[in-house]
């Protein structure tokens, strides 16, 4: 692990730090949760980079895995704050949505469509599939990373003992 390293996970923790309650902000969250937010996104990213780039894993398995720690992080804080559980995770995963892998497919679907008989034909499905799978793959691993652990956790929840 170089500075470089942990300089990037730094920057790259701080701007999505400054992202997810800027795109809380859009859906009327009370002020005094954004700071809880900016931590909980930041937090997330570099949990999710933390693994892709330091310890080599698949981005896809990463983003679930950074999506459940920072589920099971407000499973514990959000009834302490007395404010629902989605309120702090889905502005705390925005900065995890795959843009560049969306942009690729599309531009590489267009290429293909407009250039049929083209040699770069193969070159543009090869492209699309890849960039197209991977954006699923991540917008999936998102889901269910803000899904499941609640399940573990709430199982009993409406049950009267």
């Amino acid at each position: 692990m170089t500075l470089d390293l942990w300089l990037r996970l730094v920057c790259e923790a701080a701007a999505a730090g400054f992202i997810a309650p800027t795109f809380a902000m859009l859906f009327a969250v009370p002020r005094n949760c954004l700071a809880v937010i900016a931590a909980g996104g930041a937090l997330t990213r570099f949990v999710r980079q933390f693994l892709v780039l330091g310890l080599d894993m698949e981005i896809v398995i990463a983003t679930f895995l950074a999506c459940a720690v920072i589920s099971l992080v407000f499973i514990y804080l959000g009834p302490k704050l007395q404010t629902p559980r989605p309120v702090f995770t889905v502005a705390c995963v925005i900065a995890l949505i795959p843009g560049i892998d969306a942009y690729t497919a599309l531009t590489s679907f267009i290429f293909m469509v407009e250039s049929a008989n083209d040699a770069a034909f193969s070159h543009h499905i090869f492209s699309f599939m890849h960039s197209f799978a991977r954006c699923i793959g991540i917008m999936l691993a998102i889901a269910w990373g803000i899904a499941v652990p609640p399940l573990f956790f709430y199982r009993y929840r409406s049950r009267k003992l």
